[in-house]
């Protein structure tokens, strides 16, 4: 059972990214107790991350979702969307419109995809484009990427840096290349004063390589919810130099994502992010897993589905807290 502190009305914008064993689930609570849901886990005849959900939402106090952005129609991320908001209301629905045209297209994520426009036809939704904003009331959201397109010049409240040349592109743009609906992910820009966070679902370097090349049209930004569970088909060295974020949190499993390429960019990155960890990866060396404090979860056989949690304050400082022993580390 998940134990998270009773949240009431606060001057902070607080984040919980969720354990949904290598899917992704993350609820966003703003200072004035509007509440977002990004993404709502896997479907599984046990229910598990439809019921982590809702007892989060239970113990920080959230009785309705503001926002439920749909990233992309993948399984792991769509999947649970019909009967987890047949359980929680939920007041608009958040996607990038249509299924992305891969022919190889797993199946599995077709008929997520296919079941949530079926649900969601009837249901108050908005269809976004790169610079829409979705209204929140003391926070800044700003859609980067959406529908495999990128936003072609920085928007209100993108970071230092922004609009400059970016000197880690390479010398050719990315070929454009489909995998299931992921190219397509909705990506935004959340801004709380001075703080800066950015969440991209499951966009592919491709799509990063057009948000950031030639020029840097996000700037620096202060926590970054790595893509993809941190597979290589994704979080491309010109995306995370152009970014260079001060901490990034990876929605990884046990065995999925966490690949040795994500892991090698992020350390090298200039900004040096620590990197904090839903899961201990047996997938790769044991040394390239973050010190055990930066982990939520460390064994699937003991999985107690821990989250972490992020507190960001309006000067830009923020502290993130693993839910498993209470370490936190502050940025200032």
């Amino acid at each position: 059972m998940m134990l998270v502190p009773t949240v009431q009305a606060s001057d902070t914008l607080d984040i919980y990214v969720l354990d949904a064993e290598g899917g992704k689930a993350e609820i966003i609570r703003t200072p004035s107790g509007q509440a977002v849901l990004i993404d709502a886990g896997f479907p599984s005849a046990n229910r598990r991350d439809i019921q982590r959900i809702l007892a989060a939402a239970k113990e920080i106090g959230i009785t309705s979702f503001d926002y439920l952005i749909v990233s992309h129609f993948d399984v792991d991320h769509a999947g649970n969307v019909p009967a987890l908001a047949a359980e929680i209301p939920v007041k608009t629905f958040v996607d990038h419109g249509t299924l992305t045209p891969d022919p190889k297209m797993n199946p599995v994520n077709r008929r997520a995809a296919e079941a949530y426009f079926a649900f969601v036809q009837d249901k108050k939704r908005m269809i976004v484009k790169p610079g829409d904003t979705i209204p929140l009331r003391d926070v800044d959201v700003t859609v980067l990427t959406s529908d495999g397109k990128a936003i072609e010049a920085p928007p209100k409240g993108a970071g230092p840096g922004a609009g400059k040349t970016n000197p880690a592109c390479p010398a050719e743009p990315r070929e454009a290349l489909m995998n299931d609906d992921n190219p397509g992910s909705v990506g935004e820009l959340w801004k709380f004063g001075s703080f800066r966070m950015a969440d991209f679902g499951d966009l592919l370097k491709w799509v990063e390589n057009r948000l950031v090349c030639p020029t840097n049209n996000v700037g620096k930004l202060d926590l970054f919810m790595v893509n993809h569970h941190g597979v290589n088909l994704s979080n491309a060295p010109e995306l995370v130099a152009a970014l260079a974020p001060k901490a990034a949190i990876m929605n990884n499993g046990e065995r999925k994502g966490n690949a040795v390429d994500t892991v090698t960019t992020l350390r090298n990155a200039a900004s040096k992010p620590d990197v904090w960890q839903m899961h201990f990866s047996t997938g790769i060396p044991a040394e390239l897993n973050p010190p055990e404090n930066f982990s939520a979860n460390l064994s699937a056989a003991n999985d107690e589905a821990k989250m972490i949690k992020v507190s960001a304050s309006k000067d830009g400082s923020f502290t993130i807290t693993n839910m498993r022993n209470g370490f936190t580390k502050t940025y200032r």
